[in-house]
């Protein structure tokens, strides 16, 4: 039940959280400037005894990529929620990290992302169908992409990406209560009970603190801000060998080893124009340091292509396997010109997000608010000084001179005064130690995987698939990229210790330094935060700890993945009873490629295997098993046929256990994996 009405909140006054000060000092992200004192872009709080207090079912704190998708789920199960970001756009590093050049993957059009991520997409590319006049040829695209680029199969604007997830939200509002410019700075911890009270928050805008008293609490937040708050235990930087028994970990523990963060921004060109931005201070510094290039080392000891240079402009095509292309610009162009006709038709837009633009020298996990609000400025000076660099130094692509001074800073594209983005995009964040499962390079890199899927995990709460990529750190750690299998998240990493109604629903999950560069994606993030949603959702509905296979069975029937198939898209009519056969393990799994094949027959031996899973009975012999039991028979001569195709009539019944759901009568066979799969879940086509 709501715990407040569809026409307000209740204000509730409660008893002062016990804390020992009464004032924070907060960083304003928001305020952060390349220039001025950074002392300026902090906030005193001061904390009143008594501050209006805010019920909601469930707490979210940011409204991310995962917080954004959690805050959609638990307010489609009946749930109030409290969604706070502190930026003033909803959406993470879609949007206010300025990461609109979404890193997915190659299978993203088909599979891989829960139905919800893909509503998002098709809005996006809805957006510009009815807002635009498409281009013949872009018109006739199924799967549109506004920038053409390189590195995604969808580019667009950030404001896009803005007002598709408020459309998405607004359907919701009633139970929603949004609050934007706000951060969670403390929470009130039972202990005993391993229980969050209540939270406070405080408004930059409206300069006030309000207490919220939720009944779960989901961090969503870029950074895992509420693990410390909470007493969760977490770990920040990079791991030792020693620890995770992973190959490329380094030898010693580094918390200051942290993937580096990035201000992107986004550029057009006008030719003949002069659109150089002032000239940072400490400029030779900073592109010297960094250093500022278009050159990228790929290690050839990690078996990669050696030194490459990029050059500025054209449409040369991908590299294979990693998408990345000759030209610069065109990589993750938000907007390609000859997608659109007619007067309103934009010119060419590109998102700068690039590694040499990484700030890497300092990470701002545990620091101070007065050393984040310095190390902030300085990553703004980086990117600012990289856009100087392409606009006065960078040698031109026709050697002719260097310098494009045509380029020219779109600030209105994020919605910033300085044209940085209003966030910066964060890679990696500290993460919870669960209780088990922690996920290591061992469990998803590619070649520690004996078939076509990475480690299985019975726990499954959904899927993902992106290269282990690392931005270094800047403690002399090299960048890496190494190919994973397509993987699965386990329940127990979202799962934090000692708290018990706090779930991660981000980047802030239990994987490792290495791990995190594959799990930190946005289709991952989105589908984190759907798991620890339907997860507190069912908590609340049980009043108890849901059983793995009914949390399963939530969110298969949400559309979420939580077995890679690429040939059963989110739609499929029997999505969520392929997906729950296969979790359950009475799916035919192939070793050598991720197809479920659904229209395909169930030979006998499968079957036989089907139903020893089926029925809790583990065997290494399940065609032994099914004859021993009587579930099955040999023919006159004495053999089984094993790679024959099932008939209903070839199953034995009234030997079963358990009675299994009827079939439909419409055939004896031979059975498809799909009516196998809806005949064992239980789950009809609709479903």
């Amino acid at each position: 039940m709501a715990r407040y009405s569809a026409t307000g909140y209740l204000l509730l006054t409660l008893a002062p959280l016990l804390v020992a000060q009464r004032t924070e000092t907060l960083v304003d992200v928001d305020a952060v400037r390349a220039v001025g004192d950074p002392s300026g872009f902090l906030r005193t709080v001061r904390v009143p005894d008594n501050p209006p207090t805010l019920s909601c079912d469930v707490l979210v704190a940011g409204a991310g990529a995962g917080g954004f998708a959690a805050a959609l789920r638990a307010a489609d199960y009946g749930h109030t929620v409290c969604l706070t970001e502190e930026s003033d756009w909803i959406g993470g590093q879609i949007t206010a990290g300025g990461v609109a050049a979404l890193d997915e993957n190659r299978f993203i059009e088909i599979s891989g992302a829960p139905r919800t991520y893909y509503e998002m997409r098709r809005r996006i590319r809805d957006h510009y169908r009815k807002n635009f006049t498409l281009s013949p040829a872009a018109a006739r695209l199924e799967n549109l992409n506004p920038g053409s680029c390189y590195v995604s199969a969808l580019c667009f604007e950030p404001q896009v990406g803005v007002k598709v997830l408020e459309e998405m939200l607004a359907g919701r509002r009633p139970r929603i209560r949004l609050m934007l410019r706000s951060k969670v700075f403390a929470l009130d911890v039972d202990r005993g009970a391993g229980m969050i009270r209540s939270a406070l928050v405080y408004r930059f805008r409206e300069q006030d603190v309000v207490r919220i008293t939720p009944r779960h609490v989901l961090d969503a937040t870029e950074l895992g801000d509420l693990l410390p708050l909470a007493g969760a235990p977490y770990t920040v930087g990079s791991e030792a060998k020693a620890d995770t028994g992973e190959p490329h970990a380094a030898a010693a523990a580094n918390a200051d080893c942290v993937q580096s963060f990035t201000y992107t921004f986004a550029i057009d060109v006008r030719p003949g124009e002069n659109h150089r931005v002032a000239k940072v201070e400490g400029y030779e510094r900073i592109r010297d340091s960094q250093p500022f290039s278009l050159g990228i080392h790929y290690a050839a000891d990690y078996g990669w292509r050696g030194t490459f240079r990029y050059k500025m402009f054209g449409d040369d095509p991908p590299v294979p396997n990693n998408m990345s292309p000759g030209p610069f610009f065109s990589w993750r162009r938000l907007l390609d010109k000859r997608n659109f006709s007619g007067a309103r038709a934009p010119e060419d837009l590109a998102l700068m997000n690039w590694p040499r633009q990484d700030y890497h020298d300092e990470s701002i996990l545990d620091r101070s608010p007065a050393d984040t609000a310095r190390i902030l400025q300085q990553a703004k000076r980086v990117a600012l000084a990289f856009l100087y660099w392409l606009q006065t130094d960078l040698e031109r692509d026709d050697g002719k001179g260097r310098g494009y001074p045509e380029l020219r800073l779109r600030n209105e594209v994020m919605g910033s005064e300085d044209g940085l983005s209003k966030y910066p995009y964060i890679r990696e964040s500290r993460r919870l130690i669960p209780a088990r499962d922690r996920v290591v390079e061992q469990d998803v890199v590619a070649e520690y995987q004996q078939g076509s899927r990475a480690r299985w995990h019975e726990d499954s709460v959904g899927t993902g698939f992106y290269m282990v990529d690392i931005h270094p750190c800047g403690a002399n750690e090299r960048g890496r990229m190494m190919m994973p299998r397509p993987f699965q998240i386990p329940q127990q990493a979202i799962m934090p210790q000692k708290v018990r109604n706090l779930l991660a629903a981000g980047k802030n999950i239990g994987v490792t330094h290495l791990t995190n560069g594959a799990f930190r994606l946005h289709p991952v993030e989105w589908t984190v935060g759907e798991a620890a949603a339907t997860l507190a959702a069912l908590r609340m509905r049980l009043g108890r700890e849901p059983l793995p296979l009914e949390l399963q069975e939530q969110l298969a029937r949400n559309g979420v993945p939580l077995v890679w198939f690429d040939d059963v898209p989110v739609d499929h009519p029997a999505f969520a009873a392929i997906q729950m056969a296969a979790i359950r393990g009475v799916y035919p799994l192939s070793q050598h490629d991720l197809h479920a094949s659904p229209d395909a027959p169930v030979s006998r031996r499968e079957a036989a295997h089907a139903l020893s899973r089926h029925f809790g009975i583990p065997t290494t012999d399940p065609i032994q098993l099914a004859l021993t039991r009587g579930w099955m028979a040999v023919d006159h001569r004495n053999w089984f046929h094993a790679d024959l195709p099932l008939y209903w009539t070839d199953w034995r019944e009234d030997q079963f256990p358990t009675p299994i759901p009827p079939h439909d009568g419409r055939k004896t066979g031979p059975v498809t994996r799909v009516e196998l799969a809806r005949r064992l879940s239980g789950m009809a086509a609709t479903q």
